[in-house]
């Protein structure tokens, strides 16, 4: 004989039965969740653009000065944005390394001490062979001297990376202590990275305006 169901018997039964219905909501959400992280639309690697910054962001600034550049000159990307990467002593080399060793970003800014262990361990792209940047920078009269390492294993010499203060401009967005911008070769997306950045060396080698400059 079946027992009815009457109240009483229902709270009892969600009394010493609640955490079964809890454990099924917390699974079904984890469920839903891992299908829209599987099944989420990703943009291709060759279409985006990651700007790490080792050091500060200003991410209203950044976000709209990409977004510029996303809808005038590299209309071909689908995502372009910027990420400040944690400047603590113990968990920013740590993320820094994660990141570089899972290719992610596509135009790093590093401050000196990171710059010098990544660039003379081979992991940046030579810059000096892009025609096109070198130009901008002999046009404008900047000597780029201290971006140029010499890589320990090959003994050779290269400009891993463009000195933050030979861009004047771009301390109104990001900022690294004694920095450097490089590309690193992980980032498997090396012809659209040096791209943005020779767009971003181009508008940064003008100081902002002095009201701007102080605001920041």
């Amino acid at each position: 004989m079946k027992t009815p169901v009457t109240s009483k018997s229902l709270r009892q039964h969600f009394t010493y039965n609640w955490w079964v219905y809890l454990l099924i909501a917390l699974l079904a959400f984890g469920l839903v969740d891992l299908l829209y992280t599987v099944t989420a639309y990703r943009s291709p690697r060759d279409k985006t653009i990651g700007f790490y910054v080792y050091g500060y962001v200003n991410d209203t600034g950044m976000s709209a000065y990409m977004d510029n550049i996303r809808e005038t000159e590299m209309s071909d990307m689908e995502e372009m944005s910027s990420v400040m990467l944690a400047m603590d002593d113990t968990y920013g080399p740590m993320q820094l390394m994660t990141y570089l060793s899972a290719g992610e970003g596509d135009v790093y800014m590093l401050p000196r001490e990171q710059f010098l262990n990544y660039s003379m361990g081979g992991s940046m792209v030579p810059l000096e062979n892009d025609a096109e940047l070198m130009a901008l920078f002999d046009a404008a009269g900047v000597n780029l001297q201290s971006g140029w390492r010499k890589e320990t294993e090959s003994g050779e010499n290269h400009l891993y990376g463009i000195p933050q203060d030979k861009l004047p401009g771009l301390i109104q967005y990001a900022y690294a202590q004694d920095g450097f911008l490089c590309v690193p070769l992980t980032g498997g997306n090396q012809e659209n990275a040096m791209k943005f950045l020779r767009i971003l060396c181009r508008d940064m080698l003008t100081a902002p305006p002095e009201e701007t400059a102080a605001d920041e």
